[in-house]
This record gives C-alpha cells, structure tokens and sequence, in this order.
C-alpha cells in the first residue's frame, strides 16, 4: 500500500503545476527552441503533464475508491461535449486538422481531450484531498509573478520589453496581450475568492492585497477592452451580489465593502466619460483604447459587421456538427466581405468563442458550451458550502470570463483555468455515479499487478504518439527557415535547409500545414530568385515543393489559402498556366477576396493576356473602390494595355497625382518603361532621405536604363562622395558606363 502514497503526493503536485504552464516560452534558452515559441511550449508541456496524470490517477484510483469520478450535472454536460466533439471531429471538412489543430493555435479535438482528462483527474483528486486552496493559492502566486512581469515590461525594466506582436501592451510569457490579460481576470477573482477564504489570517490579507496590487495594473496594461470590461462587471456582479445575498451580522464589513466597491467604480466610470475626450485619456494607451470603442470602431467594425455574420452563416450551413475545429477559414473565405480589404486576410477564429463553439460543432456544440456557464452558476448558487462572498466572486468571475469571450477566442491557459474551475464546481455539486457505472470496491493488488502496466503502456504510447513529432517538427522547422546557422553563424545553404524541410514534412500530423506554407514561401521568395542557389537546388527545391503542396491539398479539399500559395509558387518557377489554374482554384472558393483576384489578373499580364486581365483587375477594384491597392494594381493593368489615360485619371482621381510612392506602382512604371515617372518617384523617396546609398543606386539604375548616361554617372559620384568606402566599388561601374561595355539590363 505504500506506493498508493507516492501516487497522491505525484498527483498533487503535478495538479500544482499547471498554473506554472504560464511562465514557459520555448525559445532555446530553458526549453527547445520551436516554431511559435509562445503557443507549443505552454501547450507541449500541458499535455505531457495531464498525459502523467492520467497515468497516475488511473492506478490510484483503481487501487483507491475514493478518487474514482462522481457524478454531476456539469460533468455530464463535459462528457457530452466531448462526445459531440468526436463526432463534429469525423464528420468535419478536414478530419486531420481537426483534431491535431496547427502549431500557431494547438487547440483540435487533442486538446478537448486533454481537457476533459484534466477536469476528471483534478475535480476527483483535489476535492477528496480538500487541496483547491492550495491550488488556488500557487495560481496566485504565478498571477502575482505574471503581474510583475508585466510591470517591468512596462517600465521597461532590466530591459524587458513587451514582444513585437504587442507593441507597448504587456504580454509577458504569453506573447499575446489578449492572453495575459485573460489569465489575469481569472487570477484576479482567484485572489479575491482566498482573500475571503483566509481573511482571519492577517498575512494572508497582506500577501492577498500586494498580489492584487500588481495584477490589477497588469491586466490595465494589457490594453485588452475586453478583459477590463469583463472585469469591471464581474466585480460589480460580485459586489450586487454579496448585497443581496450577505445578510448575517457577520457579513456587515462585506456589505460595506461592496457599496464602497460600486461607489468606486461608479466615480471612476463617470470620470472616465467626463475626461474621455481629454489629452489625459487620449494620451493614456488603455484609457484611449476604451474610449475609441463605438460602433465605427475597426475591431468593433470587424466583428459586428464582418467575422460574426460570416460565422453565422457557416453556421447555418452546418447546423447540427458543424465544420469541424480549426475549419473557420473555409466559410471565411467563402463569405469574404471585400470591405474587408484593410482587415487581416486569413481569419482562422470567429473572435468569439459562442460562435467559434458553433461553428466547430454546431449548435448543440455551442449549446453544451453554455450550459457549462449556466450550470456552474446554478452550482454555485446552490451551494451551502460557499458563503454568499465567495458564490459571488465565482458568479462575477464566470460572468467576466462569459463577457471577454465574446469577443476573443481561448487560448491554453484560459480554457484549463475554466476547465478547472468547472472541475471545481463540479465538487460542489456532485453525487455518486449511477449504481451500473460504479465500482466502488478496491481493486485486488494482484489485479493492478496486471492492469497497471497494461494502463501503463497505453497511455505511455499515447503521450509519444501525441508529442514527439510535433515537438520534433517544431524545432525542425525553425531550423527549415533560418537564414543562420546558430552553432557557427555561418549562412544556411539551400542545401541545409532542403534537408531539413524534407525532414520536418515526415514529422507526423501536428505542423503538417504550416511546413508545406512555409515550404511554399521559402521556395517562393528565397529560392526561385536565387542567384547564388544552382540549378539543380532550385530543381530539388521545385520537386519537393510541388509534391508537398499536392499531398497538402488532397487532404484538405477546397482550401483558398493553400491554392493561392501553390499558384504563387508555381508561378515564380515560371509554371504559369499551372499556377493560374491553382489560382482560378483560388478565386471560384474565394471569389470576392481581392488579394486572389490580384494574383490571378497579373498572372495573366505575365502570360502576355492583357485582355483577359483588365476584368478581373477591374473586379476587384469594383469590389472596394476605396481600397488603394485595388485602385493602383488596376490601373497598372491599363497600362500594361496601353489605356494610359484611363490609368492616370484613376490615379489622379485619388492622390491628385500619379507620382504615388508605391512599390507596386513604381514595378508597373518600370515594367511599362516610363522612366520618367519610376525617376519622380525615387526622388520623392529622396527628397525625405538624400543620401540614402539604396535609393541612389535604383535612381542612377533607372537613368542608365532610360539611357540617360549623364545623370547615372553624376548619382554614382554623389554616392562615392558621400561614402568613399564604396569607391572601389562604385568606380568599376562608372568606368563601364563612360566607356559603354556597361548595357542596360546587365
């Protein structure tokens, strides 16, 4: 019996673990270096962790009746889900991807399932043990140590900055704004909930309010509207509810705090809109971010009027299963709105986990999703082992995180910490199973003697069946696409990097998509207009690319995205009827999205098919007349047709001039050869920038080309005169010029 207390202590502290999933970032330094360093470290170490715990509790709670499951409505409404899951999963566009998800998110149908092992193991083992508070005291201590990250993000401390993703918002370890903020809510309440619990303990009061102090201002400093809105009526929820409910004499100073609370929050809201149009606010980054929210605000814009309606309408396509996870770009890409033009392009979430729920799994998915939310509140009211504050924190946090995911979606650590506090409540209203399902005596030593090592090897098998090539393929791919060796420093040969794409493409499921894209980019843009690269390495390059991205699109049917990457790709290897087919693909699953439309009318100005060009070019320009790209790339078709006047009266309608500093407009001016516009154009880059060594270089380039050999000859001695180190570089070219063994176009 000696070893069943080795598996509780093993369980408990790997249960006390999971808050510190946060701080991990897989950047090479403590933790491998890998693809989304952010997002596969956190989720790699998650489901190892639940997959040792499983173990763990499996053979426990063979061996201890105690720690076997129980029943309750959430669990049910858990069980359930997961179950629909599974089906939404076989029945979904692409199956694959469905449950192994993508290394930027790992969400999928694995990690529901990780889920649900987690809320099974944690509700049974931390309630027979009573060890909540002591989880919920580590989550403070980490919510207190993100909170302080956070600051000296802010502050610019020890030179810790926020990520370039964030810009001046706090990310800390998630790298994401959004999903610090989101921990932070769920820590808050976390600290305010045992702020009640250990209020006798004066010290504990002391630890409580210094781990408030620093994750209040953290979440402030996310910038997250959400979040802090979320909060904001959770916190008011939580205060109207220990009003009506905390009546004893005991509960006075809790009343009296909850008045103070909505007092508090009443002045700082009506301030708030008193000062909104102030320098004070505008120059504040959270203040100003809250006070831009309106109906013409772009993010609002973008859900109202855009994401939401196209999620609804893939929804009722699919009513009963759904897409699938990780399915939202198809209907996204069907449905594209072209106003969306100045928008990101590849939405894969419905920036609302209601309607991501639906989407995924239909309606009763996203019904099964509420009713955790309304199942866990009745709980909670319910509940005579929660005093009326501590039932209000929990309803103000489920209400605040129920807010803040209508407009977001979840990432890992917000969804365990709901998964955790459903297990949570699950406790507090749970029964025994149904007779038929119970076993509620001991197994025989001599038959877990048997079955442990059986448990043992399945789920042992699971964990490197689920992990080790997704780990691999992360670390792989990362190598795939440096540009340095980081042993030597030296630069990567095409070579290096061949091998290693070959290697990353036979990884496993997990990534499968993002190396072949990434696979399409590198040949694309690195290797296509190589000078350095042979031949034969463009060849090999081309063979694996092509092969890849088939294998690629025969899974996944249908994908806009993975057409167009083909198309592109094939044309920079100078394959143009095929990459026009992908592209005409492309454009028949996406037809309103300008970015295809553009690739396919120029696809047809490289064949030499103006003709068939122009309405295309035209098309997308129709679809959004205010969308600049739009507007020049049109009118780089005219000119490709010789219809010059029409070309600069489009341009001139919009900037009042066709000297526009624009690199695309600038390529159309070259490749139609008026030089003298591809000359204003430089010099306007000039006239900001005078000595830039580049953009002297491109306009004495464009001067020799137009056979201006003068004005090419006096640029290159402004440069040398301006950098005398280039001289001996420099000198060559204009003695090449003066004595004409120089041509245009060498």
């Amino acid at each position: 019996m000696q070893y069943t207390k080795f598996l509780r202590w093993a369980l408990l502290g790997g249960l006390c673990l999971v808050p510190f999933i946060s701080l991990i970032v897989a950047t090479g330094s403590i933790f491998p270096n890998m693809f989304f360093p952010f997002i596969t470290g956190k989720n790699f170490a998650f489901r190892i962790l639940v997959e040792l715990l499983l173990l763990v509790y499996v053979i426990l709670a063979m061996r201890e009746p105690k720690y076997r499951p129980k029943a309750s409505l959430i669990m049910w409404s858990v069980g359930i889900f997961v179950l629909w899951m599974a089906v939404a999963t076989a029945l979904s566009v692409d199956p694959v991807k469905s449950f192994w998800s993508n290394f930027e998110r790992m969400d999928g149908y694995i990690t529901v399932l990780h889920l649900f092992a987690l809320f099974i193991v944690a509700g049974a083992v931390l309630a027979a043990e009573k060890w909540w508070d002591v989880l919920f005291r580590i989550s403070v201590a980490t919510g207190a140590l993100q909170g302080a990250y956070a600051l000296m993000q802010v502050f610019h401390i020890f030179g810790l900055t926020p990520s370039s993703q964030s810009g001046p918002r706090a990310d800390t370890s998630f790298g994401n704004a959004t999903y610090l903020a989101v921990f932070m809510l769920f820590n808050i309440f976390i600290t305010l909930l045992m702020l009640v619990r250990d209020w006798r303990s004066l010290n504990a009061r002391v630890v409580y309010g210094m781990a408030l102090v620093l994750e209040f201002p953290a979440l402030y400093f996310t910038e997250t509207r959400g979040a802090i809105l979320g909060a904001l009526g959770g916190i008011i929820i939580m205060a109207l509810w220990i009003l009506i409910r905390a009546r004893g004499t005991a509960e006075v100073g809790q009343r009296r705090a909850a008045w103070v609370t909505l007092g508090v929050i009443v002045l700082l809201v009506g301030g708030f809109f008193a000062l909104k149009d102030t320098s004070f606010v505008r120059g504040s980054g959270a203040l100003a971010r809250l006070a831009s929210i309106s109906l013409q605000d772009p993010t609002t814009t973008s859900r109202l009027n855009f994401i939401w309606p196209i999620a609804i309408k893939g929804a009722l396509e699919k009513p009963v299963t759904g897409w699938g996870q990780e399915n939202f770009n198809f209907i996204f890409n069907k449905y594209y709105n072209p106003a969306m033009w100045g928008q990101e392009q590849w939405f894969d979430r419905a920036h609302n986990e209601f309607l991501d729920w639906l989407v995924a799994g239909g309606f009763p998915a996203a019904l099964l999703y509420v009713s955790f939310f309304a199942l866990a509140a009745w709980a909670i009211v319910r509940s005579d082992a929660l005093s009326p504050a501590e039932q209000a924190i929990l309803l103000g946090l489920l209400a605040a995180y129920g807010f803040n995911n209508l407009f977001v979606f979840d990432n890992l650590m917000s969804i365990v910490y709901f998964f955790l506090i459903l297990a949570f409540v699950h406790g507090l209203s749970w029964k025994p199973l149904p007779r038929f399902m119970a076993l509620s005596r001991p197994m025989s030593e001599q038959s877990i003697a048997v079955v442990a090592p059986l448990v043992a090897v399945a789920i042992v098998g699971g964990m490197w069946y689920f992990n080790w090539d997704g780990i691999a393929r992360a670390q792989t791919l990362i190598s795939a696409i440096e540009t340095t060796d980081p042993a030597t420093g030296t630069a990567r040969t095409p070579d290096q990097s061949l091998a290693a794409f070959k290697t990353a493409l036979s990884q496993g499921e997990l990534g499968l998509q993002e190396t072949t894209e990434q696979l399409f980019q590198y040949s694309s843009n690195s290797i296509a207009p190589s000078t350095s690269a042979t031949p034969e390495q463009k060849q090999e390059f081309y063979n694996l690319t092509l092969s890849a991205g088939n294998a690629m699109l025969a899974q996944r049917k249908n994908d806009a995205r993975l057409e167009l990457f083909d198309g592109i790709f094939l044309s920079q290897f100078g394959q143009y009827d095929q990459a026009l087919a992908h592209l005409q693909e492309a454009a028949a699953l996406s037809p309103d999205k300008q970015q295809i439309l553009f690739q396919e009318g120029l696809m047809y100005v490289q064949k030499g098919d103006v003709a068939d060009a122009l309405p295309i070019l035209k098309k997308a320009y129709d679809l959004a007349p205010d969308y600049d790209e739009a507007r020049i790339v049109y009118a780089g078709g005219l000119y490709y047709a010789g219809q010059n006047a029409a070309a600069d009266a489009l341009l001139t309608e919009r900037f009042g001039t066709t000297t526009v500093d624009d690199d695309q407009l600038l390529q159309f001016y070259q490749n139609t050869k008026q030089y003298g516009r591809v000359i204003d154009i430089w010099n306007l880059r000039l006239a900001s920038d005078p000595t830039n060594v580049n953009d002297l270089y491109s306009l004495a380039a464009v001067y020799f080309a137009s056979g201006d050999t003068t004005h090419t000859i006096a640029i290159l001695q402004q440069i040398i005169k301006d950098n005398p180190s280039l001289a001996s570089q420099i000198q060559p070219i204009i003695t090449q010029v003066q004595n004409g063994t120089l041509k245009p176009g060498q």
